[in-house]
Formats: C-alpha cells, sequence, structure tokens
C-alpha cells in the first residue's frame, strides 16, 4: 500500500476488515453473556456486519484497480481512523476480555459503530464513482441505524 495514494480497492478492503472486525466484536459479545435479549441483538448486529462485509466484497471485486484517491490529507486520515479503532485489527480478543457487563460492550459498539461512520463518510466525500456513492449512502444509513439501535439496547438495560 503506497502511503501517498490508495486505491479504490485499498479503501474496499479496509471497509471489508471494519465489517470484519464487527462481526467478530459482535459475535464474541454474544457468547459472553447467558441472557437471551443480549444474545439475541448481538447475534444480530453481528449478521448485519457480515452482510456490510458481503457488500463491500461485492463492491471490491466491480472497482478497476488503478482508480485510485490521491489526496494525502485525506488518505493519512482515512489510515488514522483505520488503526485507532476501537479493535484494531489482532485486538478483538484484547478488547472482549476488558468487557465485563452488556452495557460496557454496547458502548465499544457505539464507539465503533461512529468510526465505522467516519470512515465510510470519508470515503463517500472522496469517491468520484457513482457506484461507491450509492453502496456508501446505502451502508451510511445502516451503520447510523446501529448507532441508534445501540444506544436503545442501552436505555431498555437499565
Amino acid at each position: 500500500m503506497n502511503t501517498e495514494t490508495l486505491t479504490e480497492k485499498e479503501i474496499a478492503q479496509m471497509a471489508i476488515d471494519i465489517e470484519e472486525r464487527g462481526v467478530r466484536f459482535y459475535t464474541g459479545v454474544a457468547e459472553m453473556f447467558n441472557r437471551e435479549e443480549v444474545k439475541l441483538a448481538f447475534y444480530k448486529l453481528a449478521e448485519e456486519e457480515k452482510e456490510h462485509a458481503r457488500t463491500f466484497r461485492q463492491l471490491f471485486a466491480s472497482l478497476e484497480p488503478e482508480s485510485s484517491l490521491e489526496d494525502v490529507k485525506t488518505v493519512e486520515y482515512l489510515k488514522a481512523i483505520i488503526h485507532s479503532t476501537v479493535f484494531p485489527e489482532g485486538r478483538e480478543e484484547a478488547v472482549l476480555q476488558q468487557i465485563k457487563t452488556p452495557a460496557e460492550a454496547l458502548h465499544v459498539g457505539i464507539q465503533a459503530e461512529k468510526d465505522a461512520i467516519l470512515f465510510y463518510q470519508e470515503m463517500y466525500n472522496k469517491s468520484r464513482s457513482p457506484k461507491v456513492k450509492e453502496v456508501l449512502s446505502r451502508l451510511l444509513e445502516e451503520e447510523k441505524l446501529h448507532l441508534v439501535d445501540l444506544r436503545n439496547y442501552i436505555d431498555e438495560m437499565k
């Protein structure tokens, strides 16, 4: 990966990685707790993240390899988001081990969804591809709904 540019394929791969980490996180949380409604909520979120990863894989397959984003500041910003996410690659297990209650897991999930929204919004803002913008617009709406769902779950658990 070049430090000054990112291809749309590289950006799509980053998005796939974000979603796959979300799947592992939400599945891991679901398996930590015995309350059925907690399990169901987190398994539902994991399934939705799987669907997002599938969507990005389809997008990845359709992108031209040479199409790139060459704005250095934007590239650095996207990389900063990826490297400072709540559960950076390979750290999902460490994050899970710190969680003691469903509410703590929900707060981590909220931050993860915010990170994803930041990343996808920047991708949307900088993409020149109508197809990419269409996919990102839909996924941004779904991520925002996840944020609302997570907030509602916190309220329900009080």
